[in-house]
């Protein structure tokens, strides 16, 4: 009798455990999406100061910032697309 008792509460904690999963694997996706979301608005608020001085910036600084942005590329932080439209306005 108690090897069916504790086989029940096994089998509805798997149970419980698999129910869970999913929403919890969603709030963490979004999490994540909301993050890199905020991560790339910022980089492209930097973008945007970086392009008006463009004129008072020196060569060192725009690599720096470059170096910056590579940094979060490789991070995962930034796509491979966001990278090179932020590294074409330092440039440009």
């Amino acid at each position: 009798m108690t090897y069916i008792v504790i086989g029940i509460c096994i089998v509805l904690l798997l149970a419980v455990v698999f129910i869970a999963a999913k929403p919890i694997g969603m709030g963490i996706e979004a999490r994540r999406n909301i993050n890199n979301d905020y991560s790339s608005e910022e980089i492209y608020d930097k973008d945007d100061t970086v392009e008006t001085d463009n004129e008072n910036k020196s060569g060192s600084n725009i690599s720096d910032e470059i170096s910056k942005l590579n940094k979060l590329r490789r991070d995962g932080t930034l796509s491979e697309e966001e990278f090179v439209k932020a590294k074409k306005k330092l440039l440009d």
